[in-house]
Formats: C-alpha cells, structure tokens, sequence
C-alpha cells in the first residue's frame, strides 16, 4: 500500500472540504484513489480558481462533471497508487 498516495488524497479531501464545503467522498482501487465532492450552487469565482490553483498545483488528474438527471455538478481528483 502506498502511504504517500493515501497521505495526498486525505490532505487533497480536506482541501476540497474547505473550498467547497462539502463532504468528499473517496474510492481506492488497488491502482488509485478517487475522491469525489459536490459543488454547491453559488460557488464564487474566486473558490473555483483557488481550487483549479490547487489541483493544478497537486500534479493529480481532476475533473468536473455534471451527474445525474438533476446534473449535479461534482469535483473528482485521482491519486495513482503506484509512483512512476
């Protein structure tokens, strides 16, 4: 198990908990570990660029989706297990 990937995903669910101010959700698999969080309605602009700031600074793959017939709007982040 990696430590390193597990100490970067709880230290990046807790930076999507502080700008979003939602729960995150997470997912491992034996190769990554997926944490999801949901956008609330009005998030500033000034939120959304810290946030993209800091992904972009975390050199992890992330996205933004739209889920669901309500299209949710939900933040991931993956974490690979395995250093390359």
């Amino acid at each position: 198990m990696n430590s390193s990937a597990r100490t970067a995903a709880t230290a990046l669910a807790s930076m999507l908990h502080a700008e979003l101010g939602t729960n995150p959700r997470t997912n491992e698999t034996p190769d990554l570990i997926r944490i999801e969080a949901d956008v609330p309605e009005g998030l500033s602009e000034a939120a959304h660029i810290r946030l993209l700031t800091s992904l972009t600074d975390a050199d992890v793959r992330f996205g933004h989706e739209l889920i669901g017939e309500g299209a949710k709007s939900v933040f991931w982040v993956e974490v690979e297990r395995n250093e390359s």
